[in-house]
């Protein structure tokens, strides 16, 4: 059950709120569909990624519905600890998101021009959104501990990879030149610490 909340709260706060809010700011939702004509480099990540969210979200149905079981049984005090911990990167994304402001996208548009955020939790983390996706999937595979959710959220964050280190940084650097270099020397690509 708490697999379940976590993903109907990322859903729900970390997408359709998000994308519901950016239309409401700017008439636009801040989705940015590969053209036809992109590389595969900039298609296949963000592809694999929303393919594999979606079989977890499936794993976690089905594994509340009784039909996936758990491969290990932890205490319910760890479950909590990883709801926490879910919760927790919940609330990071929807932090960076705000802070983001009309910069926020759903994918890149090479041709979009968009400012560089580096206060709030940009001045600690280049991506703080993919921090706090990590935690949600840490907390995640905790409250429901299955090898398959655990492939999943494995590829998901090798597909987080691709799409920051081949997409997003070379797209920033072409965008904002050495003012983005400087950036990047000075702050870490994930932490916030």
């Amino acid at each position: 059950m708490l697999s379940l909340i976590l993903v109907v709260s990322f859903l729900l706060v970390v997408v359709f709120f998000r994308v519901f809010v950016q239309y409401r700011r700017t008439g636009d939702f801040g989705v940015r569909f590969a053209k036809i004509g992109t590389p595969l480099i900039e298609i296949l990540p963000g592809t694999v990624f929303v393919l594999t969210f979606i079989l977890a979200v499936a794993f976690v149905i089905f594994g509340y519905l009784g039909k996936i079981q758990k491969t290990v049984n932890l205490p319910i005090a760890a479950q909590y600890i990883g709801l926490l911990v879910g919760l927790t990167g919940i609330s990071v994304t929807v932090i960076s998101q705000f802070q983001m402001g009309d910069s926020w996208r759903i994918g890149v548009d090479q041709k979009e021009n968009t400012t560089l955020i580096t206060h709030g939790l940009y001045s600690k983390s280049r991506n703080p959104i993919y921090f706090g996706i990590f935690l949600f999937w840490i907390g995640l595979s905790i409250t429901f501990p299955n090898e398959l959710l655990w492939i999943c959220a494995l590829i998901c964050w090798g597909c987080i990879e691709l799409i920051v280190r081949k997409n997003e940084e070379p797209y920033l650097k072409e965008l904002h030149g050495q003012v983005f270099e400087d950036y990047f020397a000075r702050t870490n690509r994930y932490l916030i610490l």
